[in-house]
């Protein structure tokens, strides 16, 4: 697979940092960058590392000082680069798949806490690819499709009902899209097993009763093009958005 050039330098220059460190078992890929949806202008680049051991928290430091490093030495970090899109979860082959375990995690420009969720699991079973290690991921196997149909409906059920109700979020770009883009692609685990694209879901988006123009809005940000609101537009699309949220929460549960 031919990853974009500056993607392809920060991730040799992350393996091998990973193994000069001694403990490395795996780098592996997943997510639009494997599936052929990778956005250079809003993709985020997913990475699952696993190590021999759970990092302690002088590991851990350490971790953070090579992702600092890393961002420094990349000629595209800060805003818009490469670098700040970088996330990367860590996990260990004592316990790689544990779901209830919280798990170092570097989020484009800090490092973090997250879980190994069943969704991220599936991904990598479906799309993923080893940049260096073993495949599969040692101590890892697939998704049972009802675990996944479960997680999901947990996520629309609980998160996303959730966030329906607010308000304020939706006035945000990020929000409007990652959130109606959720819809389309839970649809399709729930009702035929199927992970889609973020550009697939974008193409289904209709069907949640997303007008054309936001659906054109939403695929040209993917795109890197500009798109510009006035305030009363924005508060607009805010309303419309959450109106369409809560009636595809309550067609997918």
């Amino acid at each position: 697979m031919q990853l974009p050039a500056d993607v392809a330098r920060l991730l040799a220059a992350l393996r091998d940092r990973l193994l000069a460190r001694g403990d490395l078992v795996g780098v592996y890929l997943y997510g639009s960058l494997v599936t052929g949806d990778f956005s250079p202008a809003r993709s985020d680049i997913d990475v699952l590392v696993m190590l021999e051991r759970e990092p302690g928290k002088a590991a851990v430091g350490e971790l953070r000082r090579m992702h600092l490093e890393l961002a420094r030495g990349d000629a595209g970090a800060g805003r818009g680069g490469v670098a700040g899109r970088l996330h990367c979860l860590y996990v260990s082959a004592e316990a790689p798949a544990d779901p209830g375990r919280d798990r170092a995690y570097w989020f484009g420009d800090r490092m973090t806490r997250w879980r190994l969720k069943v969704l991220t699991r599936a991904e990598l079973f479906s799309g993923g690819m080893a940049l260096h290690g073993p495949w599969p991921p040692p101590g890892m196997a697939p998704v049972p499709a009802a675990e996944l149909r479960a997680a999901v409906r947990a996520e629309i059920t609980g998160y996303w009902r959730a966030m329906a109700r607010r308000r304020r979020c939706w006035l945000a770009d990020s929000w409007v899209d990652f959130g109606l883009i959720t819809l389309p692609r839970a649809e399709a685990v729930l009702v035929t097993g199927d992970l889609i694209t973020k550009g697939e879901a974008i193409g289904r988006l209709a069907g949640f009763g997303v007008p054309a123009a936001l659906a054109g809005e939403i695929r040209d940000r993917r795109a890197g093009v500009p798109v510009r609101l006035s305030v009363p537009e924005r508060i607009r699309r805010a309303r419309l958005a959450r109106r369409i949220m809560r009636s595809g929460v309550r067609k997918l549960r």
